[in-house]
């Protein structure tokens, strides 16, 4: 079936303070960001550069079949993971016949190798603040332990059916260090079923939640049919 690749990350506090105000949602919207702001961001940046939100996961990752004596690459789908509301309201390009001249001047976040202009030079609408991979790393996480989409095998060719048994390599350019804040990278391959994906936490939390909003309400319930015939101290 389909087959989801995800990069998790370990100790690392997307839910920091500090973190969630070094966003600028009108900077992600293409409109220059206001000169304060970018030096708060600046002084940020000099004491808590671990947390900055630009700090973007910038290693890069493929899969290929070993295939007897001969390697074959596994296609992988780098958009369709950020959705519609994404890419046509939260995130937008400044307005400009040209990326490069519409981000000049700028500079590149720490670890990054190519600017936010190139991110994908071969779709013009996956390049820059839509671009699929940085989307999805803008949606912060509740946890410091997280997984995020990053790819989607694309079923053709002996693929079509999903990843067949064998042997496969993973080539990663490491360009994101997480030694810094005692951090670990992951590469999880899954699946989907028809509930969603495989991590059992958000059907636990309904459960749970659930559960206690009816024993809560029989509590209530039972409360009030029991006083509902007796007066009040304040009807008193």
């Amino acid at each position: 079936g389909d087959i989801f690749m995800y990069y998790g990350l370990e100790n690392f506090y997307q839910n920091h303070r500090r973190y969630m105000m070094s966003r600028s949602d009108a900077q992600l919207l293409g409109r220059n960001a206001n000169v304060s702001f970018l030096l708060y961001i600046m002084r940020i940046a000099v004491f808590y550069s671990y947390v900055l939100l630009l700090v973007f996961p910038a290693d890069t990752i493929d899969l290929s079949y070993n295939l007897n004596s001969s390697v074959i690459q596994v296609p992988l789908l780098k958009t369709g993971h950020s959705w519609w509301t994404d890419k046509n309201v939260k995130f937008r390009n400044p307005k400009s016949y040209n990326l490069s001249f519409a981000f000049a001047g700028t500079a590149r976040p720490p670890y990054w190798h190519k600017p936010v202009y190139l991110l994908d030079e071969e779709d013009e609408k996956n390049n820059g603040y839509v671009n699929d991979d940085f989307i999805v790393w803008m949606r912060v996480s509740a946890f410091a332990t997280f997984r995020n989409l990053y790819r989607r095998v694309r079923r053709i060719r002996q693929f079509s059916d999903g990843l067949p048994a064998g042997n496969y390599t993973f080539h990663i350019s490491y360009n994101f260090p997480v030694t810094k804040f005692k951090g670990r990278k992951h590469v999880i391959l899954s699946t989907v079923v028809w509930s969603g994906g495989s991590n059992p936490f958000l059907g636990i939390a309904y459960v749970v939640s659930g559960t206690a909003a009816t024993l809560t309400g029989v509590v209530i319930t039972a409360v009030h049919l029991k006083l509902r015939k007796k007066k009040t101290y304040f009807q008193k």
